[in-house]
């Protein structure tokens, strides 16, 4: 009985303080609103930064014409001179080579005359001025957010593998975990890990389908399959030739994208980069490898999530020791943002190396960022929302990102240091506002 009363006065107590703020809002112009001025300052200021931005791109811009003119112009130079030094060479001979009356002479300086008069051209090449595209989404986007995102451990579980690199759910909530050496199936019971499988095979990417099949980036170039119903490896439908892949995903309604490349270096960035989109069948449906200037898009995606306005967001690695950024693409193919990290957490001495990237129920994104036990929380649209130390909860060294049918359960894999005995923790944990 007094719980019940208790409980009856609580709500009683809420009632009024709804009821009041209600009042109060209800009286208030939009334009008198403490909220309502403070995120007018927000775009206010983001005009100006993005004009401060604009002078700052201009001025190096002409700056960079200044030296590409005067590269240009001495290439130019340089190869006129050529051509003409050229054909004088070959023109001071020509009146002695035909009053000697010898055919095969006449004939071997004539093809040389003719094969030099024919590459004696001016160089049809010029410098152009391409120009970008703006969009709204360079200045910012509005969105209804939550006031603080709250994440909780539910659970801790040791797994038997060095590290947890990628993290997979199946439709049973059974859950493949790998540490890029070792693929293991493992089933989450109570505060443990029973392992239902496991292959010693080489894994740079996977992903499951809607119908529980895991998809494979291993060795050669053929991605690989095991089947959920009977756990039997093999080839899948489709195969990238001449092209190594890089990361897999699988979308909501059962389509595949793969990151690629060409063979040979990572870095610095040659041949193919793109993202191949594949319907069910394995067909292939979009290539994203360009923007609208024909420039490369990605250096090297090395990981990839879609949201659900059809929006696909890659992570993309720029240099070797893993410095990275975002990139939101559209259905389209227009790129909608590039986000590479908050001056509040990444600086010139700890850059912007994202790992992985993952889409929450509510359709935002969440980012690990190597080396720190930071949470980039982004929307649909690429522009940060906050971000979240789950190290404040106890988890170190937070990888891979997996979220559960039901809501806020999300799971994180965890590495440990190279080198060490130690096996990574897995967590469950339940996070909101995001």
């Amino acid at each position: 009985m007094e719980k019940l009363r208790n409980e009856h006065k609580k709500a009683k107590e809420i009632i009024d303080e709804f009821t009041k703020g209600k009042r109060e809002m209800s009286h208030i112009n939009i334009e008198d609103k403490g909220k309502y001025k403070e995120l007018v300052k927000k775009i206010e200021a983001r005009e100006i930064y993005l004009k401060n931005a604009v002078e700052k791109f201009v001025k190096e811009l002409k700056a960079e014409l200044i030296r590409k003119w005067s590269e240009f112009e001495k290439e130019e130079i340089s190869h006129v001179e050529k051509v003409v030094d050229d054909l004088k060479e070959l023109s001071l001979n020509v009146e002695e080579i035909l009053q000697s009356k010898d055919a095969e002479n006449v004939f071997n300086e004539c093809e040389k005359l003719s094969i030099a008069v024919g590459k004696a051209k001016i160089s049809s090449g010029t410098i152009a001025f391409l120009t970008g595209q703006m969009l709204p989404y360079n200045v910012g986007s509005l969105q209804v957010v939550s006031n603080a995102v709250d994440v909780r451990i539910v659970k801790q579980f040791q797994t038997d593998i060095s590290s947890v690199f990628f993290l997979s759910l199946c439709p049973d909530n059974s859950l493949w975990i790998s540490d890029q050496s070792v693929l293991q199936k493992v089933k989450p019971i109570e505060h443990k890990l029973t392992a239902e499988s496991t292959f010693n095979i080489k894994v740079y990417g996977m992903a499951v389908t809607p119908t529980g099949d895991l998809l494979l980036l291993s060795s050669g170039s053929v991605l690989k399959q095991i089947s959920g119903k009977t756990g039997e490896l093999t080839d899948f439908i489709y195969s990238v030739k001449a092209l190594t892949e890089t990361t897999i995903h699988v979308t909501k309604d059962g389509k595949v994208i793969v990151g690629v490349k060409s063979r040979g270096k990572l870095f610095p960035a040659s041949g193919r980069r793109a993202i191949i989109v594949l319907n069910k069948k394995g067909e292939q449906e979009t290539i994203y490898e360009h923007d609208k200037n024909n420039i490369r898009i990605f250096t090297f995606p090395v990981n990839i999530t879609s949201t659900d306005n059809g929006n696909i967001c890659v992570l993309d690695q720029l240099s070797e020791d893993g410095r990275g950024r975002v990139v939101v693409l559209s259905r389209d193919g227009d790129i909608l943002q590039i986000y590479t990290g908050h001056q509040e957490i990444s600086s010139e001495n700890n850059p912007f190396k994202p790992v992985q990237i993952v889409t929450t129920p509510s359709d935002n994104i969440i980012v690990t960022h190597f080396n720190t036990y930071i949470f980039h929380i982004l929307n649909n649209c690429g522009h940060l929302i906050t971000h979240y130390n789950v190290g404040d909860i106890g988890i170190q060294s937070p990888w891979s990102l997996c979220f559960t049918r039901n809501e806020g359960q999300l799971y994180v894999g965890c590495t440990t240091k190279v080198g060490s005995s130690e096996r990574a923790k897995l967590y469950e944990v339940n996070i909101f506002g995001c």
